[in-house]
């Protein structure tokens, strides 16, 4: 059945000579993988790699057969141009990590078009912003956890002495595992869960604060998503960000 739809490039990768298979989190289907003809061999017929470039926003045209692992792409054209994003070094090792960050978040991901939408106005916001985007990463990780269903379940007004990252709830006792935040942590993590990219500014945090707060949701995702696997862009994002 040949579909039009529009989707968010998340991964990219070679092959064989002249093939690649490209992970694309579309709006029709969700989370697709496609095996493509790649044109750096000048073949006819291919696609050109930057047109797939991760967290490109493309419309595609595509042969969908519910008993194929990879599906053919028959035509791809950029859906939106960003303009600072490729071009920005801060902003596209920023795009590199997020991509690999949801490529791992999303891989078994069904259609959810309030998903799509949140990462689709996300992703242009950053592109058309140029201030105040310290705090983009982690507002923008902080606010998934609501579209994939595990945003931590916590009285905001009534904060409990442990919060329990593999229940996602606060608790009055210690868990007798070894994932959880206590003290100050637990007790900042209502004010945290208030940001989002629209007050993300008025968060101060220190290198250190950043890194821990990566940290914490990185956790928290390797246990709410099955085969989230550890990322090899987030040493570069802290490099780059030091």
């Amino acid at each position: 059945m040949i579909e039009t739809t529009r989707g968010i490039v998340l991964h990219y990768n070679r092959y064989n000579d002249d093939s690649a298979i490209v992970d694309i989190f579309t709006l029709s289907r969700g989370s697709v993988s496609f095996l493509v003809r790649d044109r750096r061999g000048q073949r006819k017929g291919g696609l050109h790699a930057t047109l797939l470039r991760p967290l490109n926003i493309v419309e595609l045209v595509f042969d969908y057969r519910p008993s194929a692992s990879l599906q053919k792409i028959q035509e791809v054209h950029i859906a939106h141009c960003y303009t600072s994003l490729p071009y920005n070094p801060i902003k596209e090792t920023v795009a590199l990590f997020l991509s690999e960050f949801l490529h791992n978040a999303l891989r078994n991901e069904v259609k959810n078009e309030d998903l799509y939408h949140y990462i689709l106005y996300s992703l242009q916001w950053y592109d058309a912003t140029n201030e105040g985007l310290a705090n983009f990463h982690v507002a923008f990780l902080i606010r998934l956890t609501h579209y994939l269903g595990f945003w931590p379940n916590i009285d905001t007004k009534n904060m409990l002495p442990f919060f329990d990252l593999k229940d996602s709830i606060a608790t009055e006792t210690e868990p007798s595992h070894n994932f959880f935040l206590k003290g100050e942590e637990a007790a900042r993590l209502p004010l945290f869960l208030r940001m989002n990219i629209r007050n993300m500014h008025s968060f101060r945090l220190n290198r250190s604060q950043r890194n821990r707060i990566l940290d914490v949701l990185t956790s928290y995702y390797k246990l709410h998503v099955p085969e989230f696997r550890d990322l090899r862009s987030l040493a570069v994002l802290r490099e780059l960000l030091a």
